[in-house]
């Protein structure tokens, strides 16, 4: 039932999932140049000032290159498979995420399963219990990761660094393709730092470039994907599963992701924040048509949508409310176990009935 409704829901959308070759390259190029000249100007570009300048464009555009290898990594940047293989690829390589892991845990885990404990992977909330048993230290990083702040450390030490060590935590089964997509990241890396000392500064210097060329640039697009990817699947209405058979596909696609409305300049700098939820009802539109077809899917889906015009007021209340989850009653509750939302109803889109209680 839930893989034929949002079959018909997908069905007005494909004139919208026409891929444009010149609109690809186009992106492709402008943000890969503009992300060479940044990390030149970081590294080498005379005055501190304009060092400093060309370091801060350095991680939205990193982020940006990241959302180029998303719509590739979806199919739906090229319409050629190899071409976007090798986009989402290279377009991987400035933050550093190995392309099989990360096609392994948001295509293969993330869009398969999102929402449902132990199956999807990122920003799964804590129960009570989960939260009870952790160490001191471990309480102190829960707190801290649903902060404004935090969101980007929990990108930078929960997703980033253990995809690209292959921590077991998140990848289960170490492959000899994501060892070697990882110590490809790596040399990268390592390209990069080549790159900063071709010619032979001194230590002081080198590690000036390296910050701003690397470090900063690295933290500000962690904390950009952390941001958004905490908004797009994390609100006071929008539910958690632990057990499978309460959880559908329908469920995950429709009513566990925000559709949340930011001005464009935040879409520009938080990769797909805003238009997250067209984007999950159908993976193969790209990021140039997303926006119209989020309109056609707000008029078709009605209010079986989470839908959330985003303040910074608003922002902070839903950091506030959704701390950990109550996972049989379907509520979210503070870091001391009280609801702060209202139990949320489930099974609309599988088939179940009721608010679960």
């Amino acid at each position: 039932m839930g893989l034929s409704r949002i079959l018909a829901l997908r069905a007005p959308l494909a004139p919208f999932r026409a891929q444009k070759a010149v609109a690809a390259v186009a992106l492709s190029l402008s943000v890969a140049t503009a992300y060479i000249v940044c990390f030149a100007g970081a590294g080498y570009a005379g005055p501190l000032w304009l060092q400093i300048l060309f370091a801060l464009a350095v991680g939205p555009l990193i982020a940006l290159l990241f959302r180029v290898a998303h719509d590739a990594g979806h199919g739906s940047h090229f319409a050629n498979v190899r071409l976007d293989r090798l986009t989402c690829r290279l377009s991987l390589l400035p933050s550093y995420h190995p392309h099989s892991v990360w096609l392994l845990l948001h295509n293969g885990r993330h869009h398969s399963f999102t929402n449902l404990r132990d199956n999807d992977y990122i920003w799964i909330p804590y129960s009570k219990e989960d939260y009870a048993a952790l160490s001191a230290f471990g309480r102190f990083k829960a707190r801290l990761y649903r902060t404004t702040p935090g969101t980007g450390l929990y990108y930078l030490f929960e997703i980033s660094l253990k995809m690209l060590t292959l921590r077991p935590s998140l990848v289960r089964k170490v492959k000899a393709v994501y060892v070697r997509d990882a110590l490809i990241a790596v040399a990268f890396l390592l390209l990069q730092l080549v790159l900063l000392a071709l010619d032979r500064p001194d230590i002081s210097t080198f590690a000036l470039r390296v910050t701003l060329a690397i470090v900063l640039p690295y933290l500000v697009f962690n904390w950009l994907v952390g941001f958004a990817s905490f908004l797009n699947h994390t609100h006071p209405r929008v539910p958690w599963f632990s057990r499978r058979e309460e959880w559908s596909f329908y469920e995950g696609q429709v009513h566990c992701t925000v559709h949340v409305v930011v001005p464009k300049w935040m879409v520009f700098f938080l990769t797909d924040l805003g238009l997250h939820g067209a984007h999950h009802i159908d993976p193969r539109i790209p990021i140039w048509k997303l926006e119209p077809a989020e309109a056609r899917i707000v008029a078709d889906a009605g209010g079986e949508i989470v839908f959330e015009p985003w303040t910074f007021a608003r922002h902070r209340e839903i950091m506030r409310t959704c701390k950990l989850y109550d996972y049989d009653a379907h509520r979210w509750l503070d870091f001391a176990g009280r609801p702060t939302s209202a139990a949320i109803e489930i099974g609309r889109a599988s088939g179940h009935s009721g608010t679960a209680r």
